[in-house]
């Protein structure tokens, strides 16, 4: 199902595809860095952070119902026309209204927040009052739900604008098949790769500069996978400090929904909105105290790594050929660090050999036992007029041969309460928690620092380089990553940042990951950002580049 509120029409600056124009690559990349280079004036929505929009709009350079246009425009050119990025499923109807809304109460009475009258997507999981919710399967029945999603309550109290749901991987089917309602979205940085699952819809927005800000989901890395491949800056906070109220779900114990943008300060600013206690999702109550009472960027700004203790996780890092140049930017990466004046804890052991094995998602993943009951509560919250009540319901009248093989067991699986297996998974997740904290201790650190995937991004499932289906990830029950991504603070529900690290061979990204103890959210932040300013890796994506009357000046 094509979304109706993208027009036609191609913009001629939109025609370059890396599928189509390899040779160019190279130096698209090297005039993005030009481009975006100290000393130019005016900015463009492919560089512009969140401090550079908000100055913009205090000067009264831009507004809100401009940069929604300008936006509206990117996804126009470069979504479904162009290189066909493929992500957004549809608009926000009410976005433009919103904003002039948002733009008048900007210069009555001030700003609300650093995200008022800013633009969010969101992954097409997360329920917006008055919106579909596709779960990214047609079947699903395309159930509009009458309340927002807790985070989306936050983000609209604090002013900021839902303008569009973007892609998730099909959430009860198989891939990308006829049942998605979209397709496959592509790499801005490069066409023939994968921005990454599941939240690859998010990544590829932050990528193309579709919005400034998104929100993902994460079960198993995916909020830190779609952003490591698309070169953004992806965080995921401690478990319980957001709630998942609204949220189609996938695990009870794992979930957790995080913020995507270009930089650290931009998610801090959302993260600082989402974060909070909430009466739907008890899990919130584990982090009292450790919330947010105020934007967090004004803490982390001008936070330096002097001093810093920062432990390479030798045992989570993977040896082999095809890891050599991601581990070549890791290792650039602990330079810069280094540059910076962090003390680098190398190597930083555990005493457990077999640690990425251990906490890997086929070993310690809990979401398949939950997966049935935690969506049921999910279908309890759209109402008597949800498409479904319940998950087996959906699935006997849809036909199983829709739905994964994963979910198709999960059926069967037997409750926590009586599954031997479920309690030694989850009793085996508290003691590597308890063990990560011991060795943080035990080595006086500040945070571990690992490559996030020692591999770039995959190929996409079509096109050119498309891997051959037998050999694609995440076709099993527990979910197959690809090699080299690590799944230790996904499978413990760590704070955990990934920050663009530098680009390997065919301009795919790398990314570093930071990892803290439990409640540790802020410290991962300000380290993040320390080392997001020191380095400044990321560039551009080549393929979703300016469009004609997009800058702006501060």
């Amino acid at each position: 199902m094509k979304n109706p509120s993208i027009r036609s029409g191609l913009n001629p600056r939109a025609r370059f595809n890396t599928r189509a124009f390899p040779a160019l690559l190279c130096l698209v990349v090297q005039i993005a860095v030009w481009s975006a280079a100290p000393g130019t004036s005016g900015l463009d929505l492919t560089t512009a952070t969140l401090d550079d929009i908000n100055a913009a709009l205090d000067s009264g350079a831009l507004t809100s119902s401009r940069l929604v246009s300008l936006y509206l425009k990117r996804i126009e050119a470069y979504d479904k026309q162009g290189p066909k990025i493929n992500c957004v499923i549809s608009i926000n109807p009410a976005a433009m209204e919103q904003a002039r809304a948002l733009d008048l109460e900007r210069s009555n009475q001030g700003p609300r927040s650093p995200i008022h009258g800013i633009p969010v997507v969101l992954k097409d999981l997360i329920d917006v009052s008055g919106m579909v919710t596709t779960a990214g399967f047609i079947p699903f029945g395309n159930p509009v739900p009458e309340r927002d999603a807790t985070i989306v309550e936050r983000i609209h109290n604090a002013g900021g604008i839902i303008l569009a749901k973007v892609s998730t991987t099909n959430w009860f089917g198989n891939g990308f098949d006829e049942t998605h309602p979209i397709g496959e979205s592509l790499n801005p940085y490069n066409t023939a790769y994968s921005p990454g699952a599941s939240s690859n819809g998010p990544g590829a927005a932050i990528a193309a500069s579709f919005a400034p800000l998104a929100i993902g989901t994460d079960t198993s890395v995916s909020v830190q996978n779609p952003a490591s491949s698309t070169s953004s800056a992806g965080f995921v906070g401690t478990y319980g400090m957001v709630s998942r109220a609204g949220i189609v779900p996938r695990g009870a114990t794992q979930d957790r929904p995080g913020p995507m943008g270009k930089t650290v300060l931009d998610i801090t600013a959302l993260f600082s909105v989402m974060a909070g206690w909430d009466v739907e999702d008890l899990t919130t109550h584990s982090a009292l105290g450790h919330h947010p009472t105020s934007d967090w960027t004004s803490r982390i700004r001008g936070a330096s790594l002097a001093g810093k203790r920062l432990g390479v996780l030798r045992e989570m890092i993977p040896s082999g050929p095809e890891f050599e140049e991601g581990l070549a930017v890791f290792e650039r990466a602990l330079d810069d660090l280094r540059n910076a004046g962090a003390h680098i804890v190398d190597p930083v052991l555990t005493g457990n050999p077999s640690l990425a094995a251990d906490t890997s998602q086929p070993r310690m993943r809990t979401a398949e036992f939950e997966k049935i009951p935690f969506t049921d509560a999910y279908l309890a919250r759209l109402g008597p007029d949800a498409p479904f009540q319940t998950t087996r319901q959906m699935m006997e009248k849809v036909g199983f041969e829709k739905f994964s093989q994963s979910m198709v067991r999960a059926l069967e699986l037997p409750s926590p309460t009586d599954s031997l297996e479920y309690q030694a998974r989850y009793r085996s997740r508290l003691a590597h928690i308890d063990l990560i904290r011991e060795t943080a201790r035990k080595f006086a650190l500040d945070a571990f620092i690992l490559p996030f995937s020692a591999s770039p991004p995959p190929p996409a499932e079509t096109g050119p380089k498309a891997r051959p289906r037998s050999s694609r990830g995440g076709g099993g029950m527990w979910g197959t990553p690809r090699p080299g991504v690590n799944s230790l603070s996904s499978s413990l529900g760590l704070p955990a940042c990934v920050v663009p690290a530098g680009y390997v061979s065919e301009n795919l990204p790398i990314a570093i990951q930071f990892i803290g103890v439990p409640h540790d959210d802020l410290a991962i932040l300000a380290i993040a950002h320390a080392y997001e300013t020191q380095s400044r890796r990321r560039v551009p994506a080549p393929t979703t580049p300016p469009l004609a009357g997009e800058e702006f000046n501060p």
